[in-house]
């Protein structure tokens, strides 16, 4: 089982690290999928990882989180513009989740609460997280879809490859892959932002032309 997640895992995470931009089908199954699984683990089964949902047989979260993801894909297809919105909120409250585990320690073994009290915190930060993510997208959405994608890309390909963070050269490698999905996608971004304005070009001299003919009449 473990083998078939890895492979599909480093696919989809080389997809979404170099074109993860305009792929946005694959992003958004990718984050849905990811994002549900996550939640899922430590929500309902208190677990830390959407990985173990698999490694603990917990069949039925696992399914729910294949099936969210699988709406991702659709809807990646259908409403490219709402996607990108969607995408947004899911990175931010992902990354926010790792906030929530330090907040969950500190409201439960330091301020002694109980650990309801720290689900409740943990969800205002997850709701936090998304809503910066979603403003971040609104503002800059190519750039913040770059940086996104790359991150969700690295993260994917090191899951599923179960490389250990500890390494050195893990760390290299991952900062390496990161940062080469950066220069493409970025690339790509450039040429398409040329292309644009070669198109706009000869229709705004075309407009200067017969404006200059209306002067003169």
């Amino acid at each position: 089982m473990f083998w078939i997640y890895g492979i599909i895992g480093i696919l989809f995470g080389v997809v979404i690290l170099f074109d993860g931009r305009r792929r946005l089908w694959a992003t958004l199954g990718i984050v849905s999928l990811t994002v549900s699984a996550r939640l899922l683990a430590i929500f309902a089964a208190g677990l830390e990882s959407g990985r173990d949902l698999i490694e603990f047989q917990q069949w039925n979260l696992a399914a729910i989180a294949i099936a969210i993801g699988i709406v991702g894909i659709l809807l990646g297809w259908l409403a490219p513009k709402l996607s990108v919105l969607i995408i947004g909120f899911a990175a931010g409250a992902d990354v926010a989740l790792w906030f929530y585990e330090i907040s969950s320690y500190l409201i439960i073994e330091v301020a002694q609460m109980t650990e309801l009290a720290a689900q409740v915190v943990g969800l205002g930060i997850i709701i936090i997280g998304g809503l910066l993510g979603l403003w971040l997208m609104r503002r800059n959405r190519d750039e913040a879809l770059i940086l996104i994608t790359m991150l969700i890309g690295v993260q994917l390909m090191q899951d599923a490859a179960g490389l250990n963070l500890d390494s050195s050269w893990t760390a290299i490698l991952i900062i390496t892959l990161g940062l080469a999905g950066i220069l493409a996608q970025y690339a790509v971004y450039l040429r398409e932002q040329q292309q644009g304005q070669t198109e706009l070009e000869p229709h705004a001299s075309s407009i200067a032309y017969f404006q200059d003919l209306e002067l003169d009449i």
